[in-house]
């Protein structure tokens, strides 16, 4: 039996509900973070559920605040649920954000949270963040009136992960459109023989999640970033940044198991993760920047040592561009969009 035949056999109110496979479009937004970008297959899908997870200051936040910047450029709306109370707009202003354009929620349960986000993703807002999950606070852990209740009825066991399960169920049940971020600090399951690392809210939160990233960092000396720290007109060398790895964990829209790096910065000219820095390593990976000794060769213009080249790029548009085709023809064979 054909497809058509099976077709004619339904009523035209069923027929006209139902589409193929083919119908199904699957859209990427990307990252600030080209490598990561790049690591997952073109980026986090619209209408799924993201999880990044990892240590303290491993720069979760940065790395989606600088992305929103990036799609607010391209045209998107874009929100940030701000349930750990930290989002400050100075910051994000120097990552990108526009201000005046983010939608900015603060709530602090998961019931709060959930009732705030839901009628964004019936609109089909295109990117919304929660930063983050694990300090999401369980719905039964809140009165009526949307106030903590006494300290002594927050007992019950699994609480957390319950309510997070239901927001989880909540936008599976409505997302179309959305790319949905959730963000989680490490917790520690003990397992029989080992101690893992695991994001926040049970086994669901995984489950739900097409695509889950891992940051991980370290203050230790050397993963540090050296540089000028600026107190009013005084000029110290301090650490400015730090090395950050991510490891793309599970991928349901492209590879998995895929990992890098770049630079964080938290002080100094430039904050953010440096995507000029991703741009110039893999260029040189690829052979389309050429290293001797401490000279680099990009385009014809010889520059000695890394940080000259960033820098010479940050102040070149039409070099910096030309150098990030060559790389995303190289690793896709595509254009990247403007």
């Amino acid at each position: 039996m054909s497809l058509e035949d099976f077709m004619s056999r339904l009523d035209p109110k069923t027929a006209k509900r139902l589409k193929t496979a083919q119908e199904v479009e699957l859209v990427k937004f990307p990252l600030a973070s080209s490598g990561l970008t790049h690591a997952l297959g073109g980026g986090v899908g619209a209408g799924r559920i993201t999880l990044c997870y990892g240590n303290t200051s491993s720069g979760k936040s940065v790395l989606f605040m600088q992305t929103i910047g990036l799609l607010q450029k391209m045209g998107k709306v874009c929100a940030w649920v701000d349930v750990e109370g930290t989002y400050e707009k100075s910051f994000g202003a120097r990552l990108g954000i526009n201000n005046d354009e983010l939608i900015l929620i603060q709530k602090k349960s998961f019931g709060g949270i959930t009732d705030e986000i839901m009628p964004l993703i019936r609109a089909g807002i295109d990117f919304l963040v929660v930063d983050s999950i694990s300090d999401a606070l369980p719905e039964v852990f809140v009165d009526k009136d949307g106030e903590a209740v006494e300290f002594d009825k927050m007992k019950q066991l699994g609480a957390h992960a319950k309510s997070c399960t239901m927001m989880v169920n909540a936008i599976h049940y409505e997302n179309e459109k959305t790319a949905v971020i959730l963000i989680s600090q490490t917790t520690t399951k003990i397992e029989q023989t080992y101690v893992k690392q695991v994001p926040h809210g049970g086994q669901k939160v995984p489950f739900a999640s097409s695509q889950i990233i891992k940051l991980t960092s370290s203050n230790t000396e050397g993963q540090q970033i050296m540089g000028n720290s600026y107190i009013g007109d005084l000029i110290l060398e301090a650490p400015i940044g730090r090395k950050v790895e991510y490891y793309v964990e599970k991928n349901k829209l492209g590879p998995q198991s895929r990992k890098g790096k770049y630079d964080l910065y938290y002080d100094g000219d430039f904050v953010g993760l440096d995507a000029v820095g991703e741009i110039v390593d893999k260029a040189e990976v690829l052979g389309i920047v050429t290293k001797k000794g401490a000279w680099y060769t990009v385009e014809e213009k010889q520059l000695q040592g890394r940080p000259k080249v960033i820098a010479a790029l940050r102040e070149d548009d039409v070099l910096l561009k030309t150098l990030t085709e060559k790389v995303n023809l190289a690793l896709t064979g595509e254009l990247p969009d403007d």
